[in-house]
């Protein structure tokens, strides 16, 4: 609750976190498929390889609102707090970088089968995010030596 009340008060309207999460994943698709020797034009919140129709990064699609549930449980969760921040840090930056990998993903799909581009829209969260999303849920669970109970007493 507390995530979605800040989210919504104070980081949608303002625009300027979520604007440069989105530019700056971006630039970082652009690189990295550059690495590999993909051909791509970007700039501000577009990628597309070159010669196909661009891809727009537009707010809530930068993965951040994944990052706040994500840091959400792991905080709520007990547990100490030394492991809870190092995973909350671990966590945020392997879904941030999961995110460059996903926009990535986009353009060269884009590139080669814009006809299907809502099903790879729709279907990236599932096959990017949450594996990764649960699988360190999973870890806090296991790490943080605590068992959560909802007994009634």
């Amino acid at each position: 609750m507390g995530w979605t009340l800040f989210y919504d008060l104070y980081i949608l309207p303002d625009g300027r976190f979520e604007t440069f999460l989105s530019v700056s994943s971006v630039s970082l698709a652009a690189g990295f498929l550059s690495i590999f020797g993909v051909e791509v034009e970007s700039g501000g919140r577009l990628i597309s390889c070159v010669g196909s129709k661009a891809v727009q990064i537009n707010n809530g699609c930068n993965g951040l609102q994944l990052i706040g549930l994500f840091s959400g449980f792991v905080i709520a969760y007990p547990g100490k707090w030394k492991p809870r921040t190092i995973l909350l840090l671990l966590g945020v930056v392997l879904l941030f970088i999961t995110n460059v990998l996903r926009i990535s993903f986009f353009a060269i799909f884009n590139s080669n089968f814009p006809e299907h581009w809502n099903i790879a829209h729709d279907a990236s969260s599932y096959v990017f995010f949450y594996p990764i999303v649960l699988s360190l849920w999973y870890i806090w669970t296991n790490v943080s030596g605590e068992s959560f109970s909802l007994k009634r007493q």
